[in-house]
């Protein structure tokens, strides 16, 4: 029985993310598709090109954003640049691609996407800090078996990219108002590398 409810919550912890595998850039946002249920039935976007004139069509099906899960509102490519015409966007990860710029897509930065969200720690070597000075005597535990850290604030010091966060002392996932909480701060990436899992239907 107990396999079964690990198992089950495993399930639920990664449909609520639907986050793909570590990309090969982060870029400066994402390219977010306006109607993302168009794609609910499987089907994907059939105005993505190899070039930025817009000319030549990717010939394939095998198409992922990093954030996919279309049935929740889910379909967003890393964008690696934009202008009036294009956005030029990661897929699967690792292949460039080019999308028109013509209001089927909207772009949102990192940060703003990180206010709207929780976060759990890729590797917890990623300490909690109490602030931002890095001595030992500033780490604070979590010995939660599943992390659900809030996100409070979003700031860039000395080329580090560090998150202001929340967590219930008690574990609870969705913490109320009576529920204790601490507050400290990660990094959540280190130049191309994420250092977190990001959670945006909490």
């Amino acid at each position: 029985m107990k396999i079964w409810i690990i198992l089950f919550f495993s399930l639920s912890i990664s449909v609520a993310y639907g986050q793909n595998k570590q990309p090969k850039k982060l870029g400066i946002g994402f390219a977010i598709a306006e109607n993302p249920y168009l794609y609910e039935n499987m089907s994907h976007p059939n105005n993505i090109f190899t070039n930025s004139e817009l000319t030549d069509k990717i010939q394939t099906d095998e198409i992922f954003p990093f954030f996919y899960k279309p049935d929740y509102g889910l379909y967003h490519f890393i964008c690696l640049e934009k202008n009036k015409r294009y956005f030029k966007i990661l897929i699967n990860d690792s292949e460039i691609g080019f999308i028109p710029n013509n209001g089927k897509y909207i772009f949102k930065t990192w940060e703003t996407i990180l206010m709207s969200a929780s976060v759990e720690r890729i590797n917890k070597q990623n300490l909690i800090r109490k602030n931002l000075n890095g001595t030992d005597e500033n780490i604070i535990m979590n010995n939660c078996e599943y992390e659900t850290l809030k996100v409070l604030d979003v700031i860039e010091k000395n080329g580090e990219y560090w998150l202001e966060i929340s967590f219930a002392e008690n574990c609870e996932p969705y913490p109320t108002k009576n529920t204790e909480q601490k507050t400290g701060w990660i990094k959540w990436r280190n130049s191309e590398n994420l250092l977190v899992r990001i959670q945006l239907l909490c």
